[in-house]
């Protein structure tokens, strides 16, 4: 155990991205690239800028010329350069670098987390879209589906707020999206940005309706309610004695 122990600490590790091992072959890498690739990373780390391609061949049971031709394929997809440097010897040597591939990696990288804050949005326009067809009883025309895209797109409406825009249009029997899109307009010019927003206004203008009820049904029951004349009956008002007097 001892002497597998050294031979380890001997030998060294080779550090791998998980990333790399996810997403290779979304940047174009195949199985046997990848690992020619982990093999020339291994001799790097060790310091050899130009790992002998027989070596790593032996490696992987396989022939120099296989390998050669994996590099060629990842010289050709720019997932590879071979460049020429200076040494501390000052001679000129070459070096493998596989910044290619992690520059490609990275921007698979930014494709996926777009992709995965897009779903949402696209999840919920198509929620929004079968409510509408659903409650409308038919399918939307290209023209309806292109009005609602503008929603999301040009107005940036929540959807939340377009599907309360429905139920108000559902709740006055108006099945189309000129009423909806007055809706959603007129929220729009008195701020209300999103459900919870609505909801509170919807619940203030409630709380209003119900507090001035009290006073208009006082001020109609004053209105019916017959005069009581201040003076006596079979008298005039004060003042306005009959002229037989």
């Amino acid at each position: 155990m001892e002497s597998l122990a050294r031979a380890l600490i001997n030998e060294g590790q080779t550090t791998v991205a998980n990333a790399l091992l996810a997403h290779y072959r979304e940047i174009g890498l195949t199985n046997d690239e990848l690992l020619v690739y982990l093999q020339f990373k291994r001799f790097m780390d060790q310091g050899q800028q130009f790992p002998d391609a027989t070596v790593i061949a032996q490696s992987m049971g396989t022939s120099a010329n296989t390998v050669f031709q994996h590099l060629h394929e990842m010289l050709a997809k720019k997932l590879l350069t071979i460049e020429s440097i200076t040494g501390t010897d000052q001679k000129i040597h070459d070096r493998y670098n596989f910044d290619g591939l992690y520059d490609k990696l990275a921007v698979a990288l930014t494709k996926a987390a777009t992709a995965t804050a897009a779903a949402p949005k696209v999840n919920a326009r198509q929620k929004v879209f079968r409510a509408i067809q659903t409650e409308f009883g038919r399918d939307l025309s290209p023209i309806e589906m292109e009005s609602i895209s503008k929603w999301f797109d040009e107005d940036h409406y929540d959807p939340d707020v377009i599907e309360l825009a429905l139920r108000e249009a559902v709740l006055r029997q108006v099945y189309n999206l000129t009423y909806m899109d007055r809706i959603l307009l007129n929220w729009q010019k008195r701020n209300l940005k999103t459900a919870a927003q609505v909801e509170a206004e919807r619940q203030r203008s409630i709380e209003n309706r119900l507090n001035s009820a009290p006073k208009q049904k006082r001020q109609t029951t004053e209105q019916a309610r017959p005069r009581i004349p201040l003076f006596k009956l079979g008298e005039g008002p004060r003042g306005n004695q009959s002229s037989s007097d």
